[in-house]
C-alpha cells in the first residue's frame, strides 16, 4: 500500500499542477493550488490498467479491489479483460465470455461502485491487442502480403511446390491463427542484379496446380513469389469471446460493425455508456504486420497514379514478428537507378497503407467515440501509423513507458542505441504523442506507465522514479500504471 501511495503522490503532483492550472489559470491563487495538492480531485490522480485475468471475475472481489485502489490514492481504472496467465491457479473461478450477460453484469457492478466512491472508469475495446474476436467472418479478418525470393540456377529447369513456398514464407506472428489460408498471388523471375522492371519475367501463368515449373534462362536469376495470407493471426492475450482473429483495420465497415456490436450489446442492458465511462481505450496498434486489404491495388492506383503489382515483389522486405524487417537486402541486387525507383514505390506503398489505416480505422474510431459521447484514448502508433498524426484526433493521446530489467539497464547508466527496447525509443514515442496534444491544445497526455513484464512486482521504487521522471520530461501528465 505504501508503494501505491508513494507513486500516486508523485503523479498527482505533476497532474494537478498541469491540469488544474490550465483549467483556471486566470483565477488560480497559490492558496487554491496548495489545496489541490493537499487533496486532489480523483481525475488528477494516477489510474491503473485493471486486468480481468481470463475474465474470471466475481462481484465481491471487484468491489474489494476498487476500494483497495481508492484507499491507495488511485483515481480511476482502465477495465482490461486479458487472457488468463499461463500456469496460474484459477482457484475455482469461472471464466466469463466477453459481451455475455454475466460479463456485462460485472461491468454494472463496477460502474455502480465506482460512481458511489468517486472513481473513473475507462474500457478497452475488445481484449488484448490488436482487437478482434472468434466470431469475425473471414472477409473481416486481417491480411498480410509477403514476398519470397530464392536464387535459381540459370540454364536449368526449376521446380517449386506451393507447399514449400508457403512453409518458407509463413508469417512470424505472436499467436498463430489455425484458420489461416495462403494464396499465391504472382510469381516472376528477375535477373541478379536487376536494373529495370522490364527485365523481370512474369510467370503468373504458371501458378496453376501444386507445383511451379520454370525453364530458367542462362545467367543469374532470382525466383520471386508473392503470397497473401488471410486470417493470418489472432489477438494477443485475448480473453474468451475476444481472442480470435484480428480485425481488418483497413476495412471501415468491418471496424464500425465491430465497435457497434460491442456497445450495442452492452447498452442494451446498461443504457448509454456515456453515463459510466470517461474513455474507450485502444492498446498500441501492433497489427502483426498487417499490410493488405482486398481493394489495396485499386486504392493505390487511384491515389498514386500507377499500378503497384509489378513492383510489389521488389518493394517488399523479408519480415519477421510484428512485420519488423529482418533484411533490407532481399532478393536480387538492384542497380542504383532501379533502387531509387523501388524506394519511391516503397514510400508510396507505406503512404497508401497509412492513409487507409487513418481514414478507415482511426477516423471511424474517433467519430464513433464522439457519437457515443465517450472520449477516445489510444496508443495510436505501430507499423503503418504516423505517431503524431494519429494522435492528433485523440481526446486523450497516450504514450508508453517501460522499465525492464530483462535488458539489464541500471540506474544512472546511459541508455545505448543498440536495442530500441532499452527505453529511449519509448521516451521518443511520448514526445511525439505529447507534441500532438500540444498542437491541438490538450493538456491531458496519458501513458501506459512502467510496463515491466520480466521482473514484475520486484522493481525498486528508485527505478520506477527514474522511469516516471523520463515520462514527465517527455510531456506525460497522466499516468496509467501498467497493471493491477
Amino acid at each position: 500500500m505504501k508503494i501505491f501511495r508513494f507513486l500516486a503522490a508523485a503523479s498527482v503532483a505533476l497532474a494537478s499542477l498541469v491540469a488544474f492550472s490550465s483549467e483556471s489559470s486566470a483565477r488560480t491563487t497559490s492558496k487554491d493550488l496548495y489545496k489541490q495538492f493537499q487533496n486532489p480531485d480523483s481525475r488528477y490522480r494516477p489510474f491503473v490498467r485493471w486486468w480481468w485475468n481470463g475474465d474470471r471475475v466475481e462481484a465481491e472481489e471487484l468491489v474489494r479491489e476498487l476500494h483497495i485502489l481508492k484507499d491507495a490514492g488511485v483515481g480511476g481504472v482502465e477495465i482490461n479483460p486479458i487472457s488468463f496467465p499461463y500456469g496460474a491457479d484459477a482457484m475455482g473461478t469461472k471464466p466469463l465470455k466477453w459481451l455475455s450477460d454475466e460479463w456485462i453484469d460485472m461491468l454494472k457492478v463496477v460502474f455502480d461502485e465506482a460512481e458511489r466512491i468517486g472513481m473513473t472508469c475507462d474500457l478497452i475495446i475488445g481484449s488484448g491487442w490488436p482487437f478482434g474476436a472468434e466470431t469475425l467472418p473471414r472477409e473481416e479478418r486481417a491480411s498480410v502480403m509477403l514476398t519470397y525470393a530464392q536464387k535459381v540456377t540459370g540454364g536449368e529447369r526449376f521446380e517449386m511446390s506451393k507447399f514449400n513456398i508457403f512453409k518458407n514464407i509463413d508469417p512470424g506472428v505472436t499467436k498463430v491463427n489455425t484458420g489461416r489460408t495462403p494464396e499465391l498471388v504472382s510469381v516472376c523471375l528477375a535477373p541478379d542484379p536487376i536494373n529495370d522492371l522490364s527485365e523481370a519475367i512474369d510467370l503468373s501463368g504458371n501458378i496453376e496446380g501444386d507445383v511451379i515449373t520454370v525453364d530458367v534462362p542462362k545467367g543469374n536469376w532470382q525466383f520471386y513469389a508473392m503470397v497473401k495470407y488471410d486470417s493470418f493471426a489472432c489477438v494477443i492475450n485475448g480473453a474468451p469471446g475476444a481472442a480470435g482473429s484480428i480485425l481488418n483495420h483497413m476495412d471501415a465497415e468491418a471496424v464500425r460493425r465491430y465497435l457497434d456490436n460491442m456497445t450495442d450489446t452492452i447498452e442494451a442492458k446498461l443504457g448509454p455508456l456515456s453515463k459510466h465511462l470517461r474513455a474507450f481505450f485502444v492498446d498500441s496498434m501492433e497489427l502483426e504486420g498487417c499490410n493488405w486489404t482486398s481493394d489495396f491495388p485499386e486504392e493505390f492506383k487511384a491515389r498514386r497514379g500507377y499500378d503497384l503489382m509489378p513492383w510489389l515483389p521488389f518493394t517488399m522486405f523479408k519480415v519477421g514478428r510484428l512485420g519488423n524487417v529482418e533484411s533490407f537486402d532481399y532478393g536480387s541486387k538492384k542497380g542504383d537507378k532501379f533502387q531509387d525507383q523501388v524506394n519511391r514505390v516503397r514510400f508510396d506503398f507505406e503512404l497508401t497503407k497509412a492513409e487507409l489505416l487513418n481514414e478507415r480505422y482511426m477516423n471511424t474510431f474517433l467519430s464513433w467515440c464522439r457519437e457515443k459521447g465517450v472520449k477516445s484514448r489510444s496508443q495510436a502508433y505501430g507499423n503503418g501509423f504516423f505517431i503524431e498524426e494519429s494522435s492528433l484526433g485523440q481526446d486523450i493521446p497516450e504514450g508508453e513507458s517501460w522499465t525492464t530489467n530483462w535488458l539489464k539497464h541500471r540506474i544512472g547508466e546511459e541508455m545505448g542505441d543498440e536495442d530500441y527496447r532499452r527505453g529511449r525509443a519509448y521516451t521518443m514515442i511520448d514526445k511525439y504523442v505529447s507534441s500532438a496534444a500540444h498542437l491541438t491544445g490538450k493538456r491531458l497526455v496519458s501513458a501506459e506507465e512502467m510496463t515491466n513484464t520480466y521482473k514484475v512486482f520486484t522493481t525498486s521504487l528508485e527505478f520506477l522514479k527514474v522511469g516516471s521522471d523520463m515520462s514527465a520530461i517527455s510531456g506525460i501528465t497522466h499516468s496509467v500504471w501498467h497493471g493491477f
